[in-house]
């Protein structure tokens, strides 16, 4: 039954990354996408320090590095080769010469070609250097703890440390973990699987919890934006799209994605829930039953909105929604004591406070308190299956010194709440067949329009959520998108902003102290897939369909009327090559809309990201059409269970935190109650 999937492989980190001639082309990518400039009244040496003169491309070469696809990083060195190909420039920009022999200008028609190329494979090329060189660029210090482009934005970089530390969660040395017995081994830490060992340790049982990531402490979480999205983010925050469409954004430390989110508590729409019924065959999700989990979760998170003062991006939001009469309100949030000022804008990277409740915080103590054990920097090749049954997991663990440990676990049941992405992966590298495995992806995709103010808004403080909008969620049976805010630091400037030239990309990002954003997450119907490489990697197609773009178009379009009404003196999409629009000027919604269409909201046009990933091993009464059957056991091997997004029969439309966690009580009550 088993398939023939090589073991994971990693990047061996002393072998070079490229190859001398590439590390020439990529350096001129870098110093082409941030040139150094001579510009009057520069005190900030924004424009003067370009790429060259910091180490982009160094640290571009390292992240490439860590890619752990093998396939991915030999795209991007063929990309590489490309750009320095006469025959390709000739035919991009008229000159037949080498990319690494043109002077910058020429570099920039050049790059530009790919940029807007009518080809969707060259406009991801591009997309790909373009967030790589950007994030590198301006998600480290650079001098003295600092960055010319913070300076420029009046950003303060990351905030001094708070005097109480929080220490990490008790866990169990992997270089003591060579064999562990116990009765449920539970595959992650997250909404998911937090709450399943917490459920169950309260129940009695004896739980051992296996988590890829880390386990920080407060002190560990330092706010520069490159190492937390390394350190705490699935794949170093670097899993993209198979297209290169789209950045997927996920937490893979202990406490998941309950550790970086961004603390929105929404229950699962009544709509949503009968529509889940009706495609799983089910009546679980309408239940009585389901509606308890749903308050359990709800009550240890302490979910409320008395944490909910607005920053100014939050009022701006509010502001022009009621200026249009439009839906607006107060973001339910999973936080106590939450001191709401400048920090809270960097709790995407952790929360150094404890004020939120994360499962590191809440459920994985609870368990802990009761005997689980935790396992932290140990990823699980694959779920032991003797007989038609679940009786472990087999693994890789690193200790501190960077040692590697094979670890097992015997189990009598084994919950995998890997996340949407790994969770297909896992399943398929156990060897599971069901066809749906993989199938159903939802990612949520969002994207943002940007508003330029007069007064400052500072769009990297305040709290993270506190104000939403339903007024385009439901343009089709509950399907349409949901407007948000969310802090702009610049790890996410530098992956999302538009460019069409070195000069004018800095200028844009010199006005991030003034924007605003009005951010739009999309429930998208049509779904995606989660294929598995024969090195056990996924592989994430995905792409928007007719229907899901129609509704993404009507939100974008909409969104600007809330920063106008708001204020805002112009406009900036997240479009290569980016549209500007003057608010004041005449006719501007005519040539808002028709430059916006003109660009477009397909592969590579728009910078969307998915925060939220669902559905890839959903439950359902047909084994035809689902993977898990209504206590999320597998349909194909027994005491093998799922309890993460991945079992969605649809987008949930809403932030899904709470929904995973109620999912994650109820599989693991009717463990326990089978038990």
């Amino acid at each position: 039954m088993a398939r023939d999937i090589s073991p994971i492989m990693h990047t061996d980190q002393s072998l070079p990354v490229l190859s001398n001639r590439e590390r020439r082309v990529l350096a001129a990518v870098c110093d082409t996408l941030l040139p150094c400039l001579s510009v009057p009244d520069d005190p900030h040496d924004f424009y003067a320090t370009g790429a060259a003169l910091v180490g982009t491309a160094e640290r571009v070469e390292q992240l490439i590095g860590t890619i752990r696809a093998p396939a991915d990083r030999r795209q991007l060195r063929l990309l590489l080769s490309a750009l320095d190909s006469r025959l390709v420039n000739l035919a991009l920009s008229g000159r037949f010469a080498r990319f690494t022999d043109l002077g910058r200008e020429a570099r920039e028609t050049v790059l530009a070609g790919w940029s807007d190329s009518r080809i969707a494979l060259r406009r991801a090329g591009f997309q790909a250097l373009k967030r790589l060189t950007h994030v590198a660029y301006l998600a480290w210090p650079v001098d003295g703890g600092s960055h010319p482009a913070w300076r420029v934005v009046g950003h303060p970089g990351p905030l001094p440390p708070p005097p109480n530390v929080i220490a990490a969660l008790p866990e169990v040395p992997v270089a003591d973990t060579a064999s562990i017995d116990c009765e449920v081994v539970v595959i992650g830490s997250g909404a998911g699987g937090g709450v399943v060992a917490g459920v169950l340790a309260e129940a009695g049982l004896d739980v051992v919890v296996v988590e890829r990531g880390p386990n920080p402490s407060s002190r560990d979480l330092t706010q520069i934006e490159g190492d937390m999205l390394g350190s705490l983010y699935l794949d170093g925050g670097l899993l993209m799209t198979k297209s290169g469409s789209m950045p997927i954004l996920a937490g893979s430390c202990v406490g998941g994605g309950t550790t970086i989110n961004y603390t929105t508590s929404f229950p699962l729409p009544e709509v949503t829930r009968s529509e889940w019924d009706r495609i799983s065959g089910l009546s679980l999700f309408s239940s009585r039953r389901f509606t308890e989990s749903l308050d359990r979760v709800s009550a240890r998170l302490d979910v409320g909105t008395r944490w909910t003062t607005p920053g100014v991006r939050d009022q701006i939001l509010e502001r022009g929604c009621r200026a249009l009469g439009w839906h607006v309100d107060l973001m339910p949030r999973n936080v106590t004591d939450c001191p709401e000022g400048l920090e809270c804008g960097y709790c995407g990277y952790g929360c150094r406070h404890g004020t939120k409740n994360s499962t590191a915080k809440t459920y994985l103590p609870d368990a802990i308190a009761r005997g689980a054990r935790l396992v932290a920097n140990c990823e699980v090749d694959r779920v032991l299956v003797e007989a038609g049954r679940a009786v472990g997991v087999v693994g890789n663990g690193r200790d501190e010194a960077g040692g590697v440990h094979r670890v097992t676990v015997r189990a009598r049941a084994v919950v995998v709440a890997a996340g949407a992405i790994y969770t297909p992966v896992l399943l398929i590298r156990s060897g599971l067949s069901n066809p749906n495995i993989g199938r159903w992806l939802r990612l949520h995709p969002a994207t943002a329009l940007l508003g330029v103010f007069p007064e400052r808004v500072e769009p990297w403080s305040g709290a993270l959520q506190t104000r939403y909008s339903d007024q385009f969620a439901d343009l089709d049976g509950g399907y349409g998108a949901k407007f948000e805010t969310a802090p702009a630091h610049f790890a996410l400037v530098g992956s999302a902003f538009g460019w069409d030239g070195g000069r004018r990309y800095r200028d844009d990002i010199s006005r991030l102290g003034h924007m605003s954003l009005v951010g739009v997450l999309l429930r998208d119907r049509d779904p995606g897939q989660v294929r598995v490489s024969r090195r056990g990697l996924p592989q994430v197609h995905y792409e928007l369909s007719d229907y899901d773009v129609a509704h993404l178009r009507r939100a974008f379009l909409a969104s600007a009327e809330v920063l106008v009404e708001s204020g805002a003196t112009d406009l900036l999409t997240l479009q290569t090559p980016p549209v500007r629009v003057k608010t004041g000027a005449p006719g501007w919604r005519d040539g808002f809309r028709e430059a916006a269409d003109r660009v477009g909201y397909r592969r590579c046009r728009m910078s969307y990201i998915s925060f939220h990933q669902m559905g890839s091993a959903r439950i359902g009464a047909d084994p035809r059409r689902s993977v898990l059957s209504e206590l999320g056991e597998t349909h194909e091997v027994r005491d093998l269970y799922v309890a993460d997004g991945s079992t969605f029969p649809t987008s949930s439309g809403v932030n899904p935190m709470i929904t995973i966690m109620a999912v994650a009580d109820h599989v693991a009550r009717g463990l326990a109650e089978r038990w």
